[in-house]
Order: C-alpha cells, then sequence, then structure tokens
C-alpha cells in the first residue's frame, strides 16, 4: 500500500530538502558551528599583488650616438720557426688555450743531438789537455825560477797553456750554441692567448721563419667602431662608452675608448675610434658584430626610468605606472642607457612611479599593494 501523499509524490525532493535542517543541526551538535560559505570578492578580480616602485626622473644628459662595429683581439701574432727542420709533432689544436713559453711545435733533432754529444766529447777531450798545459806550466815556471831550463822552454809550455785554455773556450761555445739550437727545436708561445690558426702538420718541412701557428689575446677586447666625422670633435680619448653584442642579447659592456685614429676613410668619411673592453671571462669574441653608445658631449634634458621597470612584451617595450593603486600599463621607447637609469619616451610624468619588483606577472588594471618606494 503506497502511504506517500499527493504532494510527496509531485515532489519527490521534498522529502530530503525538509530534512536539512535536521542535518545541520545534529552537525553542529557533534562537530561544533555550521560552516557558512564566505560571499567572494565583488568583481571576481585578481588580488592586489605587492610591488616595489621607484621615481621617474628628468634630468639633463649627454647626447650619445649609436653605431655599429667589431670586436677586434687586443693582440694577434704568427708564431715561427727560428730553425730549417722536419716538423715531428703539432703539440697544439686551434681553439686552444696556450700560456707564455708553452710548446707548441716540435721539430726533429736526432742529427743535432749527435753533434752535441760529439762536441761535448771534443770538450771533455780539450779540458784533460788544458789540464795537462796548465801543470807542465806551472813546473816549467818553477824551475825556470831557479834558472833550472830555458827562458824558450818556459815560452813555450806558456804558450801551450793558453792555447789549450783558448780551445776549451771555443768548444764551451760551439757547444751553447747547439743546445740553444735544439732548444729552439722546440716552438713555444712567447704570449698566454688562444690558438686560431695552425700553419703546418707533421712531416712537413719548415724553413727558417715559416709560419708555425696564429694565437690571439682576447683580453682586453678592442672594439672598433667608424665614427662620422661630425661627432669626432666631441669624442676623447679616455671617455667612458657602452658596447652591446648581437650574440650576447641582454649584456651591456662598459669600456673606455683608447685611440681615435686621425685619419678618415676616403669612401666613407669615418674615423675609426677603439674602445677598450675587459674580457678576463672570454665571452667576447674576437669578430663579434656590436653596438656602441657614444658621448658627443652635448647636454639636453631626458626622462629615465630604473632599467628594473621595463617590460618586454611581444608588441614593444613597456612600464607600469600606478594609478589610484592600480597598474597602468604605458608602452615606452627606449633611448641611451645612463647607469642604472635609461631614456624612455611614452606618457611618462616626472616624478610619479613605476614599477621596478613584481612587474613581470601584472595584467594592466590589476591593483597592486606597494611594498616598498625606492629612492
Amino acid at each position: 500500500m503506497d502511504f506517500q501523499s499527493k504532494s510527496e509524490r509531485k515532489d519527490p525532493f521534498g522529502r530530503h530538502l525538509r530534512l536539512l535542517p535536521l542535518c545541520a543541526f545534529l552537525f553542529s551538535l557533534f562537530f561544533g558551528e555550521p560552516v557558512v560559505a564566505q560571499p567572494s570578492k565583488p568583481g571576481g578580480g585578481p588580488p592586489p599583488a605587492p610591488v616595489e616602485v621607484a621615481p621617474i626622473v628628468e634630468k639633463e644628459v649627454t647626447t650619445s650616438v649609436t653605431l655599429i662595429g667589431t670586436g677586434e683581439a687586443w693582440l694577434e701574432t704568427v708564431i715561427a720557426s727560428e730553425e730549417s727542420g722536419l716538423v715531428s709533432g703539432m703539440l697544439v689544436e686551434e681553439g686552444d688555450r696556450v700560456k707564455k713559453g708553452q710548446p707548441v711545435c716540435e721539430q726533429d733533432s736526432t742529427q743535432l743531438e749527435l753533434r752535441i754529444e760529439s762536441s761535448r766529447a771534443d770538450l771533455a777531450e780539450a779540458q784533460v789537455l788544458q789540464a795537462q798545459a796548465d801543470s807542465d806550466l806551472d813546473r816549467q815556471k818553477r824551475l825556470f825560477a831557479i834558472n833550472s831550463v830555458s827562458e824558450k822552454a818556459y815560452e813555450d809550455a806558456k804558450f801551450k797553456a793558453e792555447a789549450a785554455q783558448n780551445r776549451v773556450r771555443s768548444l764551451k761555445a760551439s757547444l751553447s750554441a747547439l743546445e740553444k739550437q735544439l732548444n729552439s727545436r722546440k716552438i713555444r708561445a712567447p704570449i698566454t692567448g688562444y690558438v686560431t690558426k695552425r700553419h703546418c702538420l707533421v712531416g712537413q718541412w719548415l724553413g727558417e721563419g715559416q709560419p708555425v701557428v696564429t694565437m690571439v689575446v682576447p683580453d682586453p677586447i678592442l672594439f672598433k667602431v667608424p665614427v662620422p666625422e661630425r661627432y669626432i670633435p666631441s669624442i676623447k680619448r679616455g671617455d667612458t662608452a657602452r658596447v652591446s653584442f648581437d650574440a650576447l642579447p641582454g649584456t651591456s659592456f662598459q669600456g673606455k675608448i683608447s685611440a681615435v685614429i686621425p685619419r678618415a676613410d676616403d669612401a666613407s668619411r669615418t674615423f675609426p675610434v677603439r674602445i677598450e673592453i675587459s674580457n678576463p671571462e672570454g665571452r667576447i669574441k674576437p669578430g663579434m658584430l656590436g653596438r656602441a653608445t657614444l658621448p658627443t658631449g652635448e647636454l639636453r634634458k631626458a626622462v629615465l626610468v630604473p632599467k628594473d621597470a621595463l617590460v618586454f612584451t611581444a608588441t614593444g617595450t613597456a612600464v607600469y605606472t600606478v594609478v589610484d593603486q592600480k597598474a597602468q600599463f604605458i608602452p615606452v621607447r627606449v633611448g641611451a642607457e645612463h647607469g642604472s637609469h635609461i631614456e624612455a619616451d611614452g606618457d611618462l610624468k616626472p616624478g610619479s612611479d613605476v614599477v621596478v619588483r613584481g612587474n613581470e606577472r601584472l595584467r594592466p588594471g590589476q591593483p597592486v599593494t606597494i611594498t616598498r618606494k625606492n629612492p
């Protein structure tokens, strides 16, 4: 028999809904206060992001120009053979770092070693004859003092001792020359640097003065840039310049102008300027293409923002300012660098704040909380 009422048959869930207050009472009885759902924040947007800010500044800066140039090794040298001979061993490969005095090539020295051995034997024999001559001279000198020998016999002994002494001196000089020649059969690096090219192979005959290897010293790097003549009066030796390289994105190097060559290229009317850059780790390679920012000496006003404020997007460069505790996205065009700041052209007001920390994940209009204001 079906005891359900008509209303229960029409609303099968009604019974369960009427049991909810009872369930809530039992839950609070055994487990404490009932859980109450928290209302969501109006708008449903992201929470405020903690950021650090720094002010936009306006000040006078020196006008600069950016020009393309190429890095060059501080020193490049070709090591040549001192003596003629057959190459018996190449001790370095292209790209190897070589220390000063380290052998880079060996020449065959078999015949030379035999000549040295023979010269040493001749010297030993001559030293024995010299000792005999010195002893005979000493004896003749004592006898001549008591008139037991003639003056001629004494003079002959004296000349013989001198001849033996000269013979020993000559053989020593010859042996020294041969040993020096043997030492030169190992061709050594005159500097510390890198091997960029090998000019000979094992089994090849090297003539005197022929090239063996080419070496470069990449520290410091000399960055050579052609400068138009209109900028030359403003560029002076000792001025600082910043150089960036296409192969090293995101990094710039500070250098000093070491030379302004006073001879223009007839075709381009540019003057070569060399910038010396410290390169202890060898990150900059000779031949790398780069861009140098050179001061031209003219003062002008510019708006500067900290480099950390820059945000790089698919459409260009921008910064975030804070307006009414919200992030405002402002596209900018950047210019020359000035220490920790960089020139920026856009809708920027000097004295306003830009975000320098926490800007990586910001979105336009997102609420922010300023945790620190940098000077």
